[in-house]
C-alpha cells in the first residue's frame, strides 16, 4: 500500500513538533538530529504526490516508496535487535509525556529516572534512524521528482443530494417485464414443485436492485399469497434458511429450541396450498445435498410458486436444476450514459458543459455497461465541472489497460482520492464481506491508528473522521444499511470490498477469507470473525511471522480465544486496536496493561466478563473503551480517572451508581454511552466537568430516577439521547443560566413516561438544533412551547418554500410532539418536496 506514504509522513511531522519531543530534545541534546530529520521529511513530503503518481509506471519509484514506508512504520533487524521505527520512537515520547501528566505531583523517583534512561536509549535510536533517512533522501534525486504536483483535495458532498435517482433501475424495464411474466406462469410444474429463476450477473450489475423492484411490483403482490425475502449468508444452510423463512412469515415466532422436524412441520403448515414467492438474494455457495432438501421442506405449496435467486456463479444454477437462468447483461450505451449523467450532474445541468459530456461519453464507453462503475465514476466527478483535467485523467488513465482482477473504473476512483482517504479506505479491508459497521466504530478505528490528519489547530478528530466518511460515501464506496441520526450503519458492495483488499495488499489479513498460513510478515491489521474458528495448532506458526501488528479484531473465537489473546499481548506490544467481540472471558489477563500504545479496547457483548484488571488503568494512551452489552460487568475500574486520554466510553455495568472522581475526571471524553445498566440508580455529580463531551446517550436504565443537575452545563454537548428509562425525570433549570447548553444539534427523548415537560435549559440551543425526536412520552404536554425560536425558524422556511405544507405540518406535527427536522438537515430547497421530507 505504497500509495499512502504521504498520509503517514504528515502525522510524523506533527509529532516531531510536539511538546513530548521537545522535552527529549532539551534533556538529551538531540535537537540538531531531530531538526535534520524533520527537514528531510519535509523535503521528501513535497515530492510524494509526484512519486505516488509515477509509481504505476516506474518500478524503481515504487521500490523507493516502499523503503520510505518501511522506514516510517516497519522495523529492521540489526545484530539480533529491532531498530524501532520513527513512528515507534515518537510514540514512546508521547507515552512518557502522558505518564508524566498522571504523576506530575511526584518527585523525581527512581522509576522516573529509569524512564528517562529509556528515553535516552530511544533518542540514540533516533540518530540511527536519521542515517537511514539520509540514504533514502539521497536516492530520490535520480527520479527527477517534482514538488509542483499536488494530490486531489476532498470535494465536500452536497448536503441536499442523495443517490435515490440512481437507485432506479435504468435500462432494466425489459428484464423486469420478462421476469414478472415468468413468475405469473403456472405451467411449469404441479403442486409442490417450485421453479427457480436465477438472476445472474457480475458484481455491480444491480441484480439485487432488480429483484427488489420485481418483489415490490403490484402485479407480483397480487399474484402471490406469501412473499419472503432472504438475504443469504456466505454458505447456504438449510436449517438457517428454514428459520429465516418462518421468521419472515411470522415475525413473532419463537423457535430457538426447535428441532429440524419441528421447523419442517411448522414451515409446511404455513405455506401449504399457498402460492409463494421466495427471493434468495446473493447466493454464493450451495452444496447439492443441502439444496435438494429444499423442495421437500417446502412441499405442499400451491402450483405456480417460485424462487428467485441472485448470484454471480453460473455453476450454482446446475445444482439448483433451474429451467430459466436469466443472465443480466450490462447496460446499453444509451442507458449507461443516462445513469452516468444522473450521478455527475444536477438535473439538466449537463447541457451547460458540452465539453465534459464529450469526455463523459468516452468514459462511459470504457465502463463496459457496468452500473456500479457508472455510478462510482459519476459520483466521483460531481462538483468537478470546472476541473476538466480531472475528467481527462479518468478518461486517459492507463489503469484501464491493466489486468487487476477488479473493475478498473473502481481502481481509478481510488487513485483519484487524497492519500489520507486511501489509507482509511484500505483499512476497511479488515472487515469480512457483507460486514456492517457503524460510523462511530470506524471513525474510532481510524483515530486509533493515526489516520486522521488535522488541518488546523484544535480541530476535532471526530469531525475530520465524519468528513472522511462522507467523502467515501459520496464516492459510492459505502452503502447505508440503516440510519438513526446521528448513528449510521454502513456496508461495502462486494466489488468495493474486493477493491479494498486489492489496495491494502499485505497490510491487512481477514482470516475469514485467507487461511492462517497465507499471512504475510508485513501484515499490520488482522481479523478473525465468527465464521472461522482458527485451530489452536495453526496459531503459533501463524502469529510467529508477525511483529508489528497494529489492529487485532476477533469475534467468537471459541477454544482458541485464550491462547490467541495471550500470544497477541506478548508479541504485539505496539498494538493500537484490540477488538474482542462476544468473547468468553470472565477476567482479562492482567498483562493487558503492558500494551501501553493501545488506543482502542473493544469488549462489547462479552456475556461472561465480570471484572477488568487493575492494570487496564495503566493504558494512558487509550482513547476508546467499549463495554456495551457486558451485562455481568460488576463495575468500572476504580482508577478509570487515570485514563486521561479517553475520548469514547460505552459502558454496561451492574453497579448502582458510578463513583465520584471517576468518569467525571475524563476531561478528554467526547462520547459517553451508558446503556442496559439494570441496577443503576444515579450517575455521577461531577458530570459538568466533562467540558469536551459532544455526545451523551443514556438508554434502558429502568431504575435510574434522575440525572445530575450538571447535565445542563455541558457546554460542548451536540447530541443528547435519553430513552427507555421509565422512572427517569429530567433536571429542571432556567433557560437564562449562563452555562446552559448552547451547541445542541439534536435530542431524542423516547420511552420516558415520567417526562411531563421539556426542561427550560433546552431553550439555549433553539438556534442550533437541527433535529429532535420525541416518542413514547405519553405524559408530555406543551412540548414545543419552550422552543419558540426553533418553531418560528422552521415555519419561516416552510412558508417561504412550501406554504401549503407549512400550515399542514404545523397543525399535524408541531402540536403533537412528533419528529421535526430542521432546514439545515433537509436542505431540499428548489426541489419538489413531499411531506416526509419535513417529518419522519
Amino acid at each position: 500500500m505504497t500509495e499512502v506514504v504521504s498520509s503517514i509522513l504528515g502525522p510524523l511531522l506533527q509529532k516531531l513538533a510536539s511538546s513530548a519531543v521537545e522535552e527529549i530534545q532539551l534533556v538529551w541534546g538531540v535537537k540538531d538530529d531531530l531538526e535534520k530529520l524533520k527537514s528531510m521529511l519535509e523535503m521528501i513530503q513535497k515530492v510524494l504526490a509526484d512519486a505516488e503518481q509515477k509509481q504505476t509506471k516506474q518500478e524503481a519509484v515504487r521500490l523507493w516508496l516502499s523503503k520510505l514506508k518501511d522506514f516510517a512504520t516497519m522495523p529492521r533487524m540489526l545484530e539480533f535487535y529491532f531498530i524501532l521505527t520513527i513512528e515507534d520512537v515518537l510514540d514512546e515520547f508521547e507515552t512518557n509525556a502522558l505518564c508524566g501528566r498522571v504523576r506530575r505531583t511526584e518527585h523525581l523517583t527512581l522509576k522516573r529516572k529509569v524512564r528517562y534512561l529509556y528515553s535516552f536509549k530511544i533518542a540514540h535510536k533516533m540518530k540511527e534512524l536519521g542515517k537511514r533517512l539520509d540514504r533514502i533522501n539521497e536516492e530520490k534525486i535520480k527520479f527527477n521528482l517534482s514538488s509542483d504536483i499536488h494530490e486531489k483535495a476532498i470535494v465536500p458532498r452536497r448536503k441536499t443530494y442523495s443517490f435515490v435517482r440512481t437507485s432506479n433501475i435504468i435500462g432494466r424495464d425489459e428484464e423486469k417485464e420478462r421476469i414478472i411474466e415468468l413468475l405469473k406462469r403456472s405451467d411449469d410444474g404441479g403442486a409442490g414443485i417450485i421453479a427457480v429463476l436465477p438472476i445472474i450477473g457480475m458484481g455491480g450489475t444491480r441484480k439485487t436492485t432488480l429483484a427488489k423492484l420485481i418483489y415490490n411490483d403490484e402485479r407480483v403482490k397480487e399474484h402471490f399469497e406469501h412473499k419472503v425475502w432472504l438475504s443469504m449468508p456466505l454458505e447456504f444452510e438449510i436449517e438457517k434458511t428454514m428459520r429465516d423463512i418462518i421468521k419472515c412469515l411470522n415475525n413473532e415466532a419463537k423457535f430457538d429450541n426447535w428441532t429440524l422436524e419441528m421447523l419442517q412441520n411448522d414451515l409446511r403448515s404455513r405455506v401449504e396450498n399457498k402460492r409463494c414467492l421466495f427471493v434468495m438474494d446473493d447466493v454464493w455457495q450451495v452444496r447439492r445435498e443441502e439444496w435438494e432438501q429444499l423442495p421437500y421442506l417446502l412441499g405442499g405449496v400451491s402450483k405456480g410458486s417460485k424462487i428467485i435467486v441472485t448470484l454471480r456463479n453460473k455453476f450454482i444454477t446446475s445444482i439448483m436444476g433451474t429451467r430459466y437462468p436469466f443472465d443480466l447483461a450490462n447496460l446499453s450505451r444509451e442507458d449507461s450514459l443516462t445513469l452516468f449523467v444522473n450521478c455527475a450532474f444536477d438535473q439538466g445541468k449537463e447541457r451547460n458543459h458540452p465539453d465534459l459530456m464529450v469526455i463523459g461519453k468516452e468514459i462511459v464507453r470504457k465502463c463496459g455497461g457496468n452500473p456500479l462503475a457508472m455510478k462510482t465514476l459519476g459520483s466521483l466527478l460531481y462538483s468537478k465541472h470546472n476541473q476538466k483535467s480531472d475528467w481527462e485523467f479518468v478518461r486517459d488513465s492507463e489503469i484501464w489497460q491493466l489486468d487487476t482482477g477488479i473493475l478498473p473504473s473502481l481502481r481509478i476512483s481510488y487513485d483519484l482520492m487524497p492519500s489520507y482517504l486511501k489509507q482509511c479506505f484500505a483499512y476497511c479491508s479488515i472487515f469480512p464481506k457483507n460486514h456492517e459497521f457503524s460510523n462511530f466504530d470506524l471513525i474510532q478505528f481510524w483515530i486509533s491508528n493515526g489516520f486522521i490528519r488535522p488541518r488546523r489547530k484544535n480541530q476535532e478528530l471526530e469531525e475530520i473522521g465524519r468528513q472522511y466518511l462522507k467523502e467515501l460515501f459520496s464516492r459510492s464506496f459505502f452503502d447505508v444499511v440503516a440510519e438513526r441520526y446521528p448513528v449510521v450503519i454502513f456496508k461495502m458492495h462486494d466489488l468495493i470490498h474486493e477493491l479494498a483488499i486489492s489496495v491494502a495488499q499485505t497490510e491487512s489479513c481477514n482470516m475469514t477469507k485467507e487461511r492462517t498460513q497465507d499471512i504475510s510478515p508485513s501484515t499490520r491489521h488482522i481479523s478473525i470473525f465468527n465464521t472461522f474458528d482458527v485451530p489452536k495448532d495453526e496459531l503459533p506458526g501463524c502469529l510467529s511471522k508477525l511483529s508489528r501488528v497494529r489492529t487485532v479484531m476477533s469475534e467468537k473465537l471459541g477454544s482458541s480465544e485464550e491462547f490467541f489473546l495471550e500470544t497477541c499481548i506478548e508479541r504485539f506490544k505496539h498494538m493500537r486496536v484490540l477488538v474482542l467481540h462476544e468473547s468468553t472471558f470472565d477476567l482479562l489477563p492482567s498483562s493487558i496493561g503492558t500494551l501501553k500504545h493501545l488506543r482502542n479496547l473493544h469488549l462489547c457483548y462479552s456475556p461472561n466478563l465480570k471484572k477488568l484488571p487493575k492494570s487496564v488503568c495503566k493504558l494512558r494512551n487509550l482513547q476508546c473503551l467499549v463495554l456495551s452489552g457486558c451485562t455481568e460487568l460488576e463495575e468500572l475500574p476504580a482508577n478509570i480517572k487515570n485514563m486521561i486520554n479517553l475520548r469514547f466510553l460505552s459502558a454496561t455495568t451492574k453497579q448502582q451508581r458510578f463513583s465520584e472522581s471517576g468518569i467525571g475526571c475524563l476531561t478528554s471524553l467526547r462520547w459517553l454511552f451508558i446503556a442496559d445498566c439494570m441496577n443503576l440508580e444515579t450517575l455521577f455529580d461531577d458530570i459538568q466537568s466533562l467540558k469536551s463531551l459532544r455526545v451523551l446517550a443514556i438508554a434502558n436504565c429502568p431504575k435510574l430516577a434522575s440525572l445530575p443537575q450538571g447535565i445542563k452545563n455541558l457546554q460542548a454537548l451536540e447530541h443528547l439521547w435519553i430513552g427507555y428509562s421509565e422512572r427517569l425525570r429530567l433536571p429542571e433549570g432556567e433557560s437564562n443560566e449562563p452555562r446552559s447548553t448552547s451547541r445542541l444539534q439534536s435530542f431524542r427523548f423516547e420511552g420516558l413516561p415520567e417526562l411531563v415537560s421539556l426542561p427550560r435549559w433546552l431553550e439555549g440551543s433553539a438556534s442550533t438544533l437541527q433535529k429532535i425526536k420525541i416518542a413514547g412520552c405519553p405524559n408530555l404536554r406543551m412540548a414545543f412551547a419552550v422552543l419558540p425560536q426553533f418553531i418560528s425558524r422552521i415555519r419561516a422556511v416552510m412558508k417561504k418554500k412550501a406554504p401549503f405544507l407549512a400550515s399542514k405540518i404545523a397543525t399535524k406535527y408541531l402540536s403533537n410532539a412528533h419528529v421535526v427536522s430542521a432546514p439545515e438537515i433537509l436542505g431540499l430547497i428548489g426541489r419538489s418536496i413531499e411531506e416526509e421530507d419535513y417529518c419522519e
